[in-house]
């Protein structure tokens, strides 16, 4: 994937996130709406039937008089025949004040008269209405309407705030600011101007809880997307950063290649020479360099071959018990020359005890060869490398430490990565495919131990191996 299309893929990676966020958010506002709209109805509903409901509760006790001064009328032949037959024929518990006027107006002046002065009398709210029935009343026409939360109701008379009834414990402020309101008696001329209050402290949680779910799921959709487009991204772009990887080793694996087969060639075209191959010291020392550079070629082969091995699970461990120190002297006897030909040393401090691990010897000591070979490669002056062993709980440390150039933060948490390689100017100024490393920790690792690195520019690099005494 190139520069071009992994910025396409990530632009419209974030195009899409917008867009599902914005769409969300205001899906989610239209829904808070709707669901605000939703309780509103209900309440008004409701007051709707609480008003008739109050209607009932304060005519009542009127009609129930009424019925009682029009049997007293009736029994006192006051009534005729016609009206008392059009009144028996009414249900007089279903009547209005108003039905019931026109049905007896003609012949009820007393009645009425004794009605009005019942209703003019200043009686208080307490008196005039139940109001243990009327918060029963609330309760249950708030219940059918599936608003159970907890609603506070005052009685206001003649102003807003002039409250003449609240329920108890009510917020008084609140009841003064809520917008559910309603006239108590609209068909009464005298107690119009009494008002019904409703306020409910907790709508706000009750509406949350009503589309909770919706709002949570919504959200958790939102997250596994914007996860799975985060790990896409990721994803994308280890690809990439694999696919720069594997050209950088499959270039640089022509060249190390190259080299020796052209080394190689060379001497062979000398032994070639009759004059050459005639002389003793030249014919051995051209069959010297083909047999150099074969075992190099060898060991690139064997490191590709080490690698494929691991990545497919089919390395196979000869473990057998080794002493940990015999191993290190004998990695160190292989670099005798070329510490001759930096100029550098190589120090020992071997104080673990015992020492004796279970491990494959020959990849174990590969993998400090790799550690000792890159304390030569990677230094810029005469190189100075000590190998420390001491005991830990369940194993043995081993500590392989440079005065070399030093890792940035950066390269030390790549350097364990397939194909990473740490350059510098010229991709082939340092030889190598970039699976020294990668080897070394999947080697440590498939003994059961660990591996870490610290290191600072200019001043060197130490490499912390554990291998446990049984795997």
């Amino acid at each position: 994937m190139n520069e071009k299309q992994v910025t396409l893929a990530t632009v419209l990676i974030i195009i899409g996130l917008l867009g599902v966020g914005v769409i969300q958010t205001l899906w989610l506002q239209s829904a808070v709406k709707s669901s605000e709209y939703e309780f509103e109805r209900k309440v008004y509903e409701s007051l709707e039937e609480i008003s008739y409901g109050v209607e009932e509760l304060e005519y009542r006790p009127y009609i129930n008089y009424l019925l009682r001064q029009y049997r007293s009328l009736r029994s006192d032949g006051i009534l005729d025949d016609t009206a008392a037959v059009a009144l028996d024929d009414l249900d007089i518990s279903t009547l209005t004040q108003e039905e019931f006027d026109a049905a007896v107006v003609d012949q009820m002046v007393e009645v009425q008269q004794l009605m009005m002065k019942e209703m003019i009398s200043l009686r208080p709210i307490t008196e005039a209405l139940d109001t243990a029935a009327l918060a029963a009343l609330i309760r249950n026409v708030l219940l059918t309407k599936g608003l159970k939360t907890t609603c506070h109701f005052g009685i206001t008379e003649f102003a807003d705030n002039n409250f003449v009834f609240v329920s108890p414990g009510a917020d008084l402020l609140g009841l003064f600011k809520t917008g559910y309101s309603i006239k108590l008696f609209p068909k009464s001329i005298i107690d119009a101007n009494k008002s019904l209050k409703l306020y409910f402290p907790d709508q706000q949680q009750f509406l949350l809880k009503s589309f909770a779910w919706p709002v949570l799921s919504s959200i958790a959709f939102f997250l596994m997307i914007l996860a799975a487009f985060g790990l896409s991204y990721r994803v994308i772009f280890q690809q990439k950063k694999l696919s720069e990887m594997k050209t950088d080793f499959i270039n640089n694996m022509t060249h190390e290649l190259k080299t020796p087969i052209a080394t190689i060639s060379l001497a062979s075209e000398m032994l070639r020479d009759s004059g050459i191959s005639a002389i003793e010291a030249s014919r051995l020392k051209y069959a010297g360099i083909i047999y150099e550079e074969n075992k190099r070629l060898a060991n690139h082969v064997e490191q590709v071959l080490q690698l494929a091995r691991l990545e497919k699970g089919e390395l196979q461990l000869n473990k057998a018990d080794a002493d940990i120190h015999e191993i290190i002297r004998g990695v160190i006897h292989q670099f005798d020359l070329i510490c001759r030909d930096y100029d550098g040393q190589i120090s020992t401090v071997l104080q673990a005890s015992p020492s004796i691990v279970q491990v494959d010897e020959m990849h174990v000591s590969n993998a400090i060869k790799n550690l000792v070979d890159n304390a030569f490669k990677y230094n810029d002056k005469k190189p100075e490398i000590e190998i420390r062993t001491s005991n830990a709980t369940k194993g043995v440390m081993i500590y392989v430490k440079d005065n070399g150039i030093g890792l940035s933060r950066e390269n030390q948490q790549r350097i364990f990565e397939k194909f990473y390689r740490v350059q510098g100017g010229n991709i082939h100024d340092t030889k190598g495919f970039g699976l020294g490393l990668n080897y070394v920790k999947s080697i440590v690792e498939a003994h059961g131990g660990t591996i870490t690195v610290d290191s600072k520019l200019k001043e060197g690099t130490s490499f912390a191996l554990s291998l446990p005494y049984k795997s």
